[in-house]
């Protein structure tokens, strides 16, 4: 194996490493969503990261719009959106998400996303749409610095007895075998 070789072979595995780290990133980001843990949540995004919202005031009337900075995305769009839709007593939880079909386009430090998503608000609402991401490799970890949220489609479902257990309450079960 020569030199030549050996460098497409290293690039080839960064860029593998890569594409699982902007994956890594947008898992974090649904687990630390629907979990409510603002300060990880927060951590998926720089610093002056933007983020987006397009759709939901149909919903939430007042919550579209551009969120800029880290601390500003958590305190004045996550925390006062999910506590609207949430109801813990009576087991309606804020949100679920199923996110999937996720296109990553690296460009060395940064990365443009598409993906969809599917969730369950209030135990009760639907929501089908699209993330657009762009990311930016720190020092620690890949981060957004911009996310677009666009809601596509809404439904509310006509559902009875609705409950169940949040994430909070499955996480802090430990695992036993």
């Amino acid at each position: 194996m020569n030199d030549i070789d050996l460098q497409n072979i290293l690039a080839r595995l960064q860029h593998l490493e890569d594409l699982e780290a902007v994956r890594h990133t947008w898992r974090d980001y649904c687990m630390r969503l629907d979990s409510e843990d603002w300060d990880n949540l927060g951590d998926v995004f720089a610093e002056d990261g933007v983020l987006e919202m397009v759709g939901l005031d149909v919903l939430l009337p007042g919550i579209d719009g551009t969120y800029r900075g880290r601390r500003n995305i958590i305190d004045k769009f996550y925390m006062p959106g999910i506590a609207a839709a949430a109801n813990p007593n009576a087991k309606l939880f804020a949100t679920g998400h199923i996110s999937t079909n996720m296109q990553i386009d690296l460009d060395g430090d940064e990365a443009t996303t598409l993906a969809y998503f599917f969730e369950i608000v209030a135990n009760n609402t639907v929501l089908i749409g699209t993330y657009q991401h762009r990311m930016r490799r720190d020092s620690d970890r890949w981060r957004f610095s911009f996310l677009r949220i666009s809601v596509r489609y809404h439904a509310e479902l006509a559902s009875e007895n609705v409950g169940g257990q949040s994430l909070q309450e499955i996480l802090a079960k430990p695992y036993s075998a």
